[in-house]
């Protein structure tokens, strides 16, 4: 259960969703369904839509236009890597379309279709999306063994008019069975929370059938299941459940199906139940973004809390859709969120709409704050344990750190071969004006570190490389020795280890869109024991251990090569941080 919004007064509101969220503070009693149907149970003609039905032909219509739809996301800090489970409606066979809600797939990386009773998954994809209308249109190449179904008019529909909700619920205890209850309608266009157009229907629906059709009793589709509630006490609250009305739904799914997305900046939130993690039961947690998605963009990642949107404070998706649905696409919104990992409060600014290649070129998110008992190093997936399954956690005091007032004692000036070093407004730079030229360099007072960090800002001009260094020593008997990690403006990196003027590579040359080319880059490597972990930008792009011959305890510095050819190249380092691991 990917999805839930708390109300802890007098019910507990949920989105029926997926299977692999974290678990509400109250667990829920959820109802038995009334039926259930597979594909293998049709035994007589499929009936057509425009007569009245009765609800075994209603269920044998609609079970092979209904799909379940299994969602895979990443592991995060507040959420386990996980199945999502929800529902889906075949609307269009020709073209492979089917419309679910926006929160069973925003964010995942893995998107597969299940037809009732079948253990065959085809791959689906997203075309657009629109998260205030909770509503998401999927396209599936393979159409086989799947049935269209009739968007109805919901605005036809009156008040006591029979019923049934079709889906997925409980997904792994009842496994692919389609199930299905019935009711009566108890409301017509009402609103609740950021939803504009609800049916109310006493036709019980719970975790798992996000997605799935409400159907009248000729067998149209007149409502997308959404929306429950519970009791305080985790007790499903009888006959309030709620379903996108279709009239409302069309257009917006017209406009999906188009690959246009509507008021988007690629979130999937969730009510801040993580005050334990956080420290704060304010804001709303990012359980999911969509790759390329402008939250994405800004460097905006799962797990953060999402505090203010625009200068206003946000602690529900009603007040984040109020404030995206007052602006048009190719706005800029302010963003405040917290990062736990980091003590940071940060802000930035996101377009709404922009969807781009992760790691595109972007303003970023900018440090104003940082708690108190916070360190002021990034968080590093290193292992310091023998497992090296990237559990461990880094206990880092600061070494060394160069920063905007003042440069310590990096040398600067000439440094021979073609090579000189400079400081201005808080940036060290190295120029090279050699060709398949490598020049290092390190605070001379920096000790001998065995286990460590360095995190640096650089800048590159030109076309060769620049980088980080670990473990340097330079004997004037044996040449030089160090690990070498380096990213280029052709957003490529890679990772050395040379010994005696001998190089040998590590980590081989890869390309990485992470790296935004001309512009500041944050990169880290970090050495525990034979470890070598390699970021850019956040994100760990190699990880990789030296168990032939690691090298000993030395310096830690920055590097900058060109290479045949080039004979004009400059990297600028700006929050150069060295650290070592206890």
């Amino acid at each position: 259960m990917r999805r839930l919004i708390v109300m802890l007064v007098i019910l507990m509101i949920f989105v029926v969703g997926c299977d692999a969220s974290p678990a509400p503070p109250a667990t829920p009693t959820r109802p038995q369904p009334t039926n259930t149907v597979t594909q293998e149970d049709e035994e007589t003609p499929t009936p057509k839509a425009g007569a009245a039905m009765d609800d075994e032909d209603l269920a044998a219509k609609l079970g092979p236009s209904t799909v379940l739809i299994l969602a895979q996301f990443a592991e995060t800090a507040i959420d386990a890597e996980g199945i999502g489970g929800g529902s889906g409606i075949v609307y269009d066979l020709e073209n492979g379309y089917i419309v679910t809600n926006a929160h069973v797939v925003e964010g995942a990386s893995i998107i597969k279709v299940v037809t009732a009773g079948s253990q065959r998954t085809r791959s689906a994809r997203v075309l657009g999306r629109s998260t205030c209308d909770d509503l998401a249109v999927l396209k599936v190449d393979n159409t086989s063994g799947l049935e269209e179904a009739v968007l109805g008019d919901s605005d036809k529909m009156k008040v006591g008019a029979h019923v049934m909700a079709l889906g997925y619920p409980e997904l792994f205890e009842l496994g692919t069975d389609l199930t299905v209850t019935t009711g009566n309608i108890s409301k017509l266009s009402t609103q609740r929370y950021q939803f504009e157009d609800l049916i109310q229907t006493n036709a019980a629906i719970t975790h798992g059938n996000s997605g799935g059709p409400l159907v009248n009793n000729k067998g149209e589709v007149i409502g997308i299941n959404t929306l429950g509630f519970y009791t305080a006490e985790g007790e499903r609250e009888p006959g309030i459940n709620f379903a996108i009305a279709m009239s409302h739904a069309k257009p917006i799914i017209k406009e999906l199906e188009q690959g246009k997305n509507r008021h988007y900046i690629g979130l999937n939130l969730y009510p801040n139940i993580f005050s334990d993690y956080f420290g704060t039961d304010e804001g709303m947690a990012v359980i999911g973004l969509a790759s390329g998605s402008p939250a994405s963009q800004v460097g905006i990642k799962a797990a953060d809390l999402l505090l203010k949107l625009e200068g206003t404070t946000v602690s529900s998706e009603e007040d984040v859709c109020n404030i995206l649905r007052s602006h048009s696409d190719g706005d800029q919104l302010k963003v405040q969120l917290f990062r736990k990992e980091s003590g940071e409060v940060l802000e930035g600014e996101v377009t709404i709409g922009k969807v781009g290649p992760s790691g595109a070129d972007t303003s970023g998110l900018k440090v104003i704050s940082r708690t108190a008992d916070a360190e002021p190093t990034p968080t590093v997936p290193v292992d310091t344990d023998t497992g090296g399954d990237g559990s461990g956690d880094l206990d880092i005091v600061i070494e060394n750190n160069f920063d905007t007032d003042d440069a310590g004692t990096w040398p600067l000036g000439d440094g021979g071969e073609g090579a000189s070093t400079s400081v201005g407004n808080g940036v060290y730079t190295i120029n090279i004006t050699a060709e398949s030229l490598t020049y290092y360099v390190h605070p001379d007072e920096t000790a001998d570190i065995s286990d460590g960090v360095i995190v640096a800002d650089v800048q590159l001009e030109g076309d060769g490389w620049g980088g980080v260094l670990g473990h340097y020593s330079n004997d004037d008997s044996s040449g030089i020795t160090t690990y070498y990690c380096w990213i280029s403006n052709a957003q490529e990196f890679a990772c050395y280890k040379i010994v005696s003027n001998e190089w040998a590579q590590i980590v081989p040359i890869e390309s990485s869109q992470l790296i935004k080319p001309n512009s500041s880059n944050q990169i880290t490597m970090a050495i525990v024991g034979t470890q070598i972990v390699f970021q850019i930008n956040g994100e760990t792009v190699a990880n990789t251990t030296d168990e032939t011959d690691p090298l000993p305890a030395g310096y830690w510095g920055v590097s900058a090569s060109t290479t045949e050819g080039i004979t004009d190249f400059s990297a600028h380092f700006n929050e150069i941080l060295v650290a070592r691991v206890k």
